[in-house]
């Protein structure tokens, strides 16, 4: 707890004035923009929260991530945009949690190479006429934010729940969504042009197939990892592959086999080995992977062969996008069109939809060309790198396949631009690292 000094009287007034002042703005808030009263209401709380239990905060935005508050709520507040200002309350929240325990820079490459692109920005970038420094700069701001996550030194018990909360994303925005379905103020479902009906939840349906990527992949690490919640594992990894499925999102799917075929290999083979326990786990996969592939079978057909299109498969539009950013970026293909460019290209030649290319490698060479794409990937190896040292052999397999999953989905999404995925992602590894770094005894494996 925060101990305030209150003997001295030179200490009373100042807090006196203080509570008076904001006693006198919530009052007049509440008559004129009742909206931003309840709002300032809540950061008080949060932030008094914030300092007596900070880890209750860290909880608190983990979970906002459930919600794509962006599509919720239009518009703007206090003259910043719904998600800027999202990001910034979030840096405000975690600032306390920073302060207890401290940051460790090791994890600190895509912090660099983002400082390196904002430096390539202004120095050797070529600029289109709809570019400006404040695009640049709000850009900047906006994707290393979830970098400094990578860097908060949580302690193990901590990190631990953090973990599950993560895994615990995809049905916290089923509930939220039924909620704010029954509020008529969101539906739970969204149903598309093709006539493909894709469940979304509290948010969109990508971003609700992120959040489910994500548990999906988290859970088959943490099967082995920790099998003292093996149970409650076994069980987000079921929900969380039905909630991916039914989102009709076809990218993490296909960026998930190889880690699924692996994980059907090592726990087959478990089970040959006369492990007899694994024969339930490996019943229930098969049948939620061929009950949920059945179901979504004619909501795959309708989104990938009802238009007719030069690649065969339709991709949303995606295949004329990319070519539409490759050609604008041509004339910089070194140094890019600077950081945050990539959001003011599409002139309206392409659908609207596609503010950003939907491939993260096409994104950062149209913004950083090939020295600021290459500095970005390389730091984020680093870390990847410096994750994989500390971890359990048995566990290294299903890590290195979730990174190659993560690469795989970043050529068809905006991963490390989209909250619902870059700060689940980047919260994770950081607290796989601390988690493993700081284990006090060797673990035992799941499956030998």
């Amino acid at each position: 707890m925060t101990n305030f000094e209150w003997g001295s009287k030179i200490n009373i007034l100042p807090y006196g004035m203080l509570y008076l002042v904001s006693a006198l703005f919530l009052g007049t808030a509440v008559i004129f923009q009742p909206v931003i009263a309840v709002a300032a209401v809540l950061l008080i709380l949060l932030l008094v929260a914030s300092l007596s239990r900070p880890e209750l905060i860290s909880y608190f935005v983990l979970l906002t991530t459930a919600v794509s508050i962006n599509f919720l709520f239009s518009g703007s507040m206090f003259g910043i945009e719904i998600l800027s200002l999202y990001k910034l309350v979030i840096l405000m929240l975690l600032v306390p949690c920073i302060l207890v325990n401290g940051l460790k820079f090791r994890l600190s490459p895509p912090l660099w190479a983002m400082l390196a692109l904002i430096l390539l920005t202004f120095s050797f970038s070529i600029w289109l006429p709809e570019m400006s420094a404040s695009i640049a700069v709000k850009a900047f701001i906006g994707l290393s934010l979830p970098f400094v996550l990578l860097l908060i030194n949580w302690k193990k018990e901590v990190a631990e729940k953090q973990i599950r909360i993560i895994t615990l994303l995809p049905l916290v925005s089923m509930l939220l969504g039924v909620v704010l379905q029954a509020a008529n103020l969101h539906s739970l479902v969204a149903v598309e042009f093709t006539g493909a009906v894709r469940v979304q939840g509290a948010n969109i349906p990508p971003h609700l197939a992120m959040l489910a990527f994500m548990g999906v992949a988290i859970a088959f690490i943490e099967i082995k990892r920790s099998p003292q919640y093996i149970r409650f594992n076994y069980i987000m990894l079921g929900l969380n592959f039905f909630i991916l499925v039914i989102t009709g999102t076809r990218g993490p799917i296909l960026a998930l086999v190889l880690m699924v075929l692996y994980y059907f290999y090592d726990i087959s083979r478990a089970f040959l080995k006369g492990k007899k326990k694994f024969l339930i786990p490996l019943l229930c996969s098969l049948l939620v992977i061929t009950s949920a592939v059945y179901m979504q079978l004619d909501n795959i057909k309708k989104r990938s062969f009802e238009r007719t299109t030069e690649t065969g498969i339709d991709l949303s539009g995606r295949a004329e996008a990319w070519e539409y950013f490759l050609n604008k970026a041509a004339d910089s293909p070194y140094a890019g069109r600077g950081l945050g460019a990539v959001t003011v290209a599409n002139d309206g030649t392409l659908y609207g939809g596609f503010v950003v290319p939907h491939n993260e490698y096409i994104r950062f060479y149209y913004d950083g060309g090939y020295i600021g794409a290459i500095l970005l990937l390389l730091s984020l190896l680093a870390v990847f790198i410096l994750v994989y040292r500390v971890l359990l052999p048995a566990v290294k397999p299903y890590y290195l396949l979730f990174i190659a999953a993560f690469l795989i989905y970043s050529f068809t999404d905006n991963t490390l631009s989209t909250v619902q995925f870059i700060i689940p992602f980047c919260w994770y590894l950081n607290c796989l690292y601390r988690s493993s770094q700081l284990a006090d005894s060797p673990q035992k494996e799941v499956i030998r």
